[in-house]
């Protein structure tokens, strides 16, 4: 069984809320004395009430859409940068926004397929599982055209990596430093070529590989308000 399957495998989808208060990436300017900087990523385009959190090179095509839905729109995608002093700047939370309001709790994203039954710890919870160092927000039509961009550049380019020979060249026009070639760019606004009015917001995974938990937030009238990722920086 692999990593995926270990994490999205079964089907008991009560909720959870999470022991710490996401707002505090938003509210401060650090956090354990470290930095903490702000970066619009651009708006999302959610085409349908259907949104999908994963890895978008790793996991995007078998990753399933949260149960809970949102109305359609575009939304800002904002992410807290903590500027840490021994690995430079770090993608602490990934926040989709979909309201001014500010949230009281957070509850733990799930697709409705997931096993918690073993989430007895407050800190414990089940998150998407990254293997490329990416994560990414996307709409459930989005999802399915993506596929089908994919599908039509592997035709036209065989043999090829859709990383290497497509995406790094997009990412590194986000590079702070263009001119560094170890800036590799942390993150892209892809609008996809074969549905234009289609897009996926991509961003660098904290530290990296690993399993990351995504929380809606709700606000004091149990409307949701944000759909935030956290990638454990603290």
């Amino acid at each position: 069984m692999g990593l995926f399957d270990k994490l999205f495998g079964s089907k008991n989808n009560a909720g959870k809320l999470s022991a710490i208060d996401d707002n505090r990436y938003f509210d401060n300017t650090t956090i354990d004395n470290t930095p903490l900087a702000f970066l619009n990523l651009g708006e999302l385009n959610l085409s349908t009430d259907k949104i999908v959190a994963c890895d978008p090179l790793a996991y995007i095509f078998e990753s399933l859409p949260f149960a809970k839905t949102v109305q359609q729109g575009k939304y800002p995608v904002i992410v807290c940068v903590a500027k840490t002093e021994n690995s430079g700047d770090r993608y602490a939370i990934v926040k989709l926004e979909f309201s001014k309001e500010k949230a009281i709790k957070w509850e733990l994203a799930l697709t409705g397929q997931e096993d918690i039954s073993e989430l007895t710890e407050n800190d414990a919870y089940i998150g998407f599982p990254v293997d490329a160092g990416l994560g990414c927000f996307c709409d459930f039509e989005t999802q399915k055209a993506y596929k089908q961009f994919d599908e039509d550049f592997m035709r036209k380019n065989p043999g090829a990596n859709i990383y290497d020979d497509f995406f790094a060249a997009e990412f590194k026009k986000n590079a702070i430093d263009e001119n560094d070639p170890q800036d590799a760019g942390d993150w892209l606004n892809f609008y996809l070529p074969n549905k234009p009015a289609l897009n996926i917001i991509m961003f660098h995974s904290g530290y990296g590989d690993g399993a990351y938990p995504c929380y809606w937030g709700i606000d004091g009238r149990g409307k949701i308000c944000s759909l935030v990722v956290d990638f454990q920086i603290f």
